[in-house]
């Protein structure tokens, strides 16, 4: 009697479980209870919009128009006057134009060159010749003179034009910067000025510049010690 009260019993307890866990799996399905409580106006996504005056925006409509609907279209057309009144205020614009000169046609002018100096030789031309020992004939002894104690080599002079040539060398007793430095004093009172020239080994040179007119002459050391020049001078002249 009592192992078929127990049976009873366990059949009971097994109903019971299965009874709960019916009841169990249902509240753990989702959207059970949900289907059944129907869902408030106040959670209604659209009764907010209503509130407001606005719809809420359909399935076909953009979110553009929602935006246009909810605003009523002022906030668009706001914003074009703002910026046209804004324009209007500012009135036209004071900025000056660039200015652009105009290009230069005339060629600029400098310092006039200065005027060729007088000729130091006035006269007729002397006929080309040379000497030896002495100052050939014709030799311009006032504007081209020799170091006194010279033993002259040899002169000569010759003409192209309206120029005269000369040529010239001496011997002389006294130091290269000596020999130099006479012609440099006898030209300069010319009107000459004197620059370095290039010079062979040994030697040196000077170059005496007026206007078209040139000398050159280059000393140099003999054996003895004293000083041996030579000479090559172009002078214009004004011939009659």
């Amino acid at each position: 009697m009592m192992a078929r009260r127990l049976v009873i019993a366990g059949i009971c307890l097994a109903v019971l479980i299965a009874a709960v866990a019916i009841v169990f799996d249902q509240l753990a399905r989702p959207g059970a209870t949900s289907a059944q409580a129907p869902p408030s106006s106040s959670s209604r996504p659209d009764a907010g919009a209503g509130s407001s005056g606005t719809t809420a925006p359909t399935s076909g409509s953009t979110a553009s128009d929602a935006a246009n609907s909810a605003t009523g279209g002022s906030a668009t057309e706001g914003s074009g006057s703002g910026t046209g009144g804004a324009e209007d205020n500012a009135g036209p614009s004071t900025a000056k134009p660039l200015e652009v000169l105009p290009p230069v046609t005339a060629t600029p002018t400098g310092l006039p060159e200065p005027s060729a100096p007088a000729p130091l030789i006035t006269g007729a031309l002397p006929e080309p010749g040379s000497a030896s020992g002495e100052l050939v004939d014709g030799w311009p002894d006032g504007v081209l003179s020799l170091p006194a104690g010279t033993t002259i080599g040899s002169t000569s002079v010759s003409t192209s034009g309206d120029i005269l040539q000369l040529t010239a060398d001496g011997i002389i007793a006294k130091p290269r910067a000596e020999v130099l430095d006479f012609f440099r004093q006898s030209l300069v009172s010319h009107g000459f000025w004197t620059e370095e020239a290039p010079a062979a080994d040994g030697a040196v040179a000077a170059r005496f510049v007026r206007g078209a007119d040139t000398v050159t002459v280059s000393v140099s050391t003999t054996g003895t010690g004293s000083s041996r020049f030579q000479l090559l001078g172009s002078l214009h002249t004004t011939a009659e």
